[in-house]
């Protein structure tokens, strides 16, 4: 939702309360202490008491009770925020379709909005979900005057989201979903299931646009939803219903119009919701028009054959620079055929519809048309940039482009994204005509070349940009062209430019990696292995390198055998590529073949040398994990987080810090310094607006704590930030909350729950690879099932968790070494034979395996004296 000004974040503003000051005033409306403040926001308690004072003396506070309230209102006009996009112009009419839609929300979890392409849908939606969360937010402000603001307010606690279908394809449709909801996939999860679990406690109204090109996607996705439990409702648009149960489908109609048997003079038409839109867009157009008797007939005429359709109706307003009413009635005559244009069997409107953007088209010049045709190349958005590089050609130079654009927005073929962004876009339907136009033109191979040269230019611009201080503006700039971003891909792929295909892979890796669009990638990488044979070339070497991370963290094997697939590719090339091949062995043979890293890393350092110090200062990250030495692990940590600090990639450098942390918190080291180490990356991450890092440094927190004593803080870390790890995809840092939380629970006596925690960890880290986190979660499970009398169970997982640990490195092993105590006790109970049977057989056992296979039936041990 827009931002209301005046509103309470406004009043903070002017009294100069600052961020930190701000998250100390919802801390305070928690009820926490000073103490509790100060270990969240890890600082000291002086400094929060401090940032008390300020506030009392900015907001003219009492006590710390008033304090508290206005932190409460604080964050309930935060969580009605949203990203629905910012309406150009004023919605006209649809007061009473606004209030029915608002009144089928409060009684029903899904209202779709059906009708015809042009009809409005869209931006009624809009308005309806602005106005929805405007409701919301306007309850709580009037705090507890009556019983029924407390229900609206509580109507949408998690704010208004939007999933955009519109350029979405059909295998694309679960991810779009999960990115309203917060939820990253990653590949191999169930993103179904935990989809679920955020729709289930995230209290949203989810607006659902443009379904009905994937209608029986998004039906079985919003049932899914729907079907998890919770308060959360869903507003849909689309041609035609899901088909869900307990859906409402709520028809749009066109907007009314004058009766053809009615008077048309000025004063009798004006009232009408289609001549009051006509009139508002046509005196926008040419300020100097005015609904007169002279006019009015014209007017009422041409409504009615437009059908009452909005979008109809706006671009022939649009066209009031040129023609008057009456010459525009005139024209309808001739070219559109409003009642029987197109197919027989199209729908009216239908046809109505494409006969305007037809009427439209047919008016503009061959420059305006060309370009117009072009246009239909863009899948979504697009600057000024690329419409001068993927439309321009021969008849199109530059300068042509800058004329003609102006023109075809005056027009309203082309419509300007957001106020001041430099954007622009065509509607659904009009960009669906172009591209049609496109098509038969003959001109659409070389635009859609021009196009993915572009984005691949922009794409490894972008990428070099994400290694400075200016990551989060190119972060921003790469989200929004993933659209384009994505086309350009697919015409790689699609054309078999194997060559462009992994040059776009190896730019896009990193903004795929630090946003959480694993999935998404580990589908291109699918695609494009597909494609042939990848040939020896440093841009194709250097396309599975980065292909190498994406997998990593999914299917350590995987990315183990891609690695080695581009250090066969690479061996007789230049050095630079030759260090980036072994830089992927070194870094994808951590949790397969540990000896090989030490060796491949220091390859890649003495390749990348002083000429490439990224690489160098990243191949310094990956020895700061591979090194067993701690302190010489920690020198190459502190020298590329150095560089990294230099260069002002924040990113790498809070992921740096964190290694150090971790290393020495694996080798029981929990000192001051790994708490400022911890803090510093959680500051750079925040800076950065990398929520995977910031979360890392929260779990470092958490085992930082555990390993200082305070087991219930860990415990409490581990709990907050788990639904976000989970949510990111990312199955190593899961794995690490996971078994923490089941020792606690174990700790506390609580069997089943620590079964459960546990089991979950070593599914979570089994493919991923991470041989300290899986060993001792499986051990740690074996302790539980021992202690419910599964000794079989037990001495199985011994036996697995015994393999990975020889297996893994040997930095990269638990520093407790096995539990000996449980090892004899086992012995006593089952007797040595069966204990070494039974352990034998864990050890040829993978961990998923081994899940699958406990708990054993041990039912005839039972009845054993």
């Amino acid at each position: 939702m827009r931002h209301h000004e005046g509103g309470l974040p406004d009043r903070l503003a002017r009294a100069g309360v600052t961020v930190r000051e701000a998250e100390v005033l919802r801390a305070v409306a928690e009820r926490l202490r000073n103490r509790e403040i100060a270990e969240r926001l890890h600082v000291s308690v002086r400094t929060v008491e401090s940032h008390i004072a300020a506030l009392l003396r900015k907001l003219d506070a009492p006590d710390r009770a008033a304090l508290a309230e206005t932190g409460a209102r604080l964050r309930r006009s935060a969580r009605t925020g949203s990203a629905l996009p910012a309406p150009l112009t004023s919605l006209v009419g649809r007061a009473e379709e606004t209030s029915e839609l608002l009144a089928l929300l409060g009684s029903h979890r899904l209202v779709t909005l059906v009708g015809p392409g042009g009809v409005g849908k869209t931006r009624l939606a809009l308005h309806v979900a602005e106005s929805a969360g405007a409701e919301s937010a306007g309850a709580e402000s009037a705090g507890a005057e009556s019983a029924g603001a407390t229900a609206r307010a509580d109507r949408f606690p998690g704010g208004v989201r939007m999933a955009d279908l519109a350029p979405v394809e059909p295998e694309s449709v679960g991810d779009t979903f999960a990115r309203a909801l917060g939820v990253v996939p990653e590949p191999g999860w169930p993103l179904r299931d935990i989809m679920r679990e955020v729709a289930a406690v995230s209290g949203c109204l989810l607006l659902a646009d443009n379904c009905e090109h994937v209608v029986a996607e998004a039906a079985e996705i919003v049932a899914d939803l729907l079907g998890a439990g919770g308060t959360l409702r869903v507003l849909a648009t689309s041609r035609e219903p899901l088909g869900i149960p307990g859906e409402v489908a709520y028809q749009v109609r066109a907007l009314p119009l004058p009766a053809t048997d009615a008077s048309e003079r000025a004063e009798s038409i004006a009232p009408y919701d289609a001549v009051r839109l006509f009139v508002d867009r046509a005196t926008a157009a040419s300020p100097g028009f005015a609904l007169t008797d002279a006019v009015a007939p014209a007017v009422a005429a041409l409504c009615r054959r437009l059908d009452g359709l909005p979008l109809a109706i706006e671009l022939a307003a649009s066209r009031l620079r040129t023609f008057g009413p009456v010459e525009l009635v005139e024209h309808l005559d001739r070219r559109f055929e409003l009642l029987s244009a197109g197919a027989r069997t199209a729908p009216p409107r239908h046809r109505a519809l494409r006969s305007t953007i037809d009427w439209s088209y047919r008016l503009l010049d061959d420059g305006e048309r060309a370009l117009f045709e072009r246009l239909g190349v863009f899948p979504a958005d697009f600057d000024l940039a690329a419409i001068e590089s993927a439309c321009g050609g021969e008849d199109l130079g530059g300068e042509a482009v800058i004329t003609l654009l102006p023109r075809l927005v005056d027009k309203s073929l082309v419509a300007t994204s957001g106020r001041g962004t430099g954007r622009y876009r065509l509607l659904e339907s009009i960009r669906a005509y172009a591209a049609q136009r496109l098509a038969g033109s003959g001109r659409e191979p070389a635009a859609r070349g021009r196009h993915a040269a572009h984005y691949l230019a922009f794409a490894e611009q972008a990428a070099e940009r994400l290694r400075t201080s200016e990551q989060r503006a190119w972060l921003d700039r790469m989200t929004a062209e993933q659209p384009n971003l994505h086309a350009a891909l697919a015409h790689a792929i699609g054309t078999g430019d194997v060559e462009s295909a992994w040059r776009m892979i190896a730019a896009l890796q990193r903004f795929w990696d630090v946003t959480g669009r694993r999935r998404e990638a580990h589908k291109w990488v699918k695609q494009a292995l597909a494609v042939a044979d990848p040939p020896a070339t440093p841009a194709v070497v250097a396309g599975l390198t980065e292909a190498c991370l994406i997998l990593d963290s999914r299917d350590a094997r995987a990315a183990f055998d891609l690695a080695r697939k581009a250090a066969s590719l690479a061996a007789g090339l230049d050095g630079l590529t030759r260090a980036r091949a072994a830089r992927a062995v070194g870094t994808s043979a951590t949790w397969i073949r540990p000896e090989l890293v030490a060796p491949a890393l220091q390859e890649a350092l003495a390749g990348f040398g002083d000429e490439h110090p990224w690489d160098s200062a990243l191949t310094m990250q990956d020895l700061a994990i591979a090194t067993a030495d701690l302190s010489r692990a920690l020198q190459w940590g502190r020298e590329s987080a150095a560089f990294f600090r230099r260069a002002g990639d924040q990113i790498c450098a809070a992921n740096t810090l964190y290694v150090m942390a971790q290393r020495s918190m694996s080798a029981g080291v929990a000192d001051d310094e790994v708490q400022e180490w911890l803090g510093e990356s959680h500051a750079l991450a925040e800076a950065a607006g990398s929520e995977a890092d910031i979360a890392h440094a929260v779990v470092g927190f958490a085992q930082l704590a555990w390993l200082r004593g305070d087991h219930d803080r860990a415990a409490e870390l581990m709990t907050e930030c788990l639904p976000t790890l989970r949510r990111l995809g990312d199955r190593r840092c899961t794995g690490r909350a996971l078994h923490m939380l089941g020792q606690r629970a174990y700790e506390r006596q609580e069997p089943a729950r620590a079964e459960e925690l546990l089991r979950a960890s070593v599914e979570a880290v089994a493919l991923a690879g991470q041989s300290f986190v899986l060993v001792s979660a499986i051990e740690a499970l074996a302790a539980v099932y021992a202690a419910q009398r599964l000794p079989r169970s037990a001495a199985v997982l011994l036996g697995t968790a015994h393999s990975v640990r020889e297996a893994a490195g040997a930095h990269m092993r638990p520093r407790r070494p096995p539990d000996q105590e449980l090892r004899h006790a086992l012995v006593r109970v089952l007797g040595a034979g069966p204990f070494d049977s039974a352990h034998t057989r864990g050890e040829r056992l993978s961990p998923a395996a081994a899940l699958r296979l406990i708990p054993l039936d041990e039912r005839p041990l039972l009845t054993t004296p």
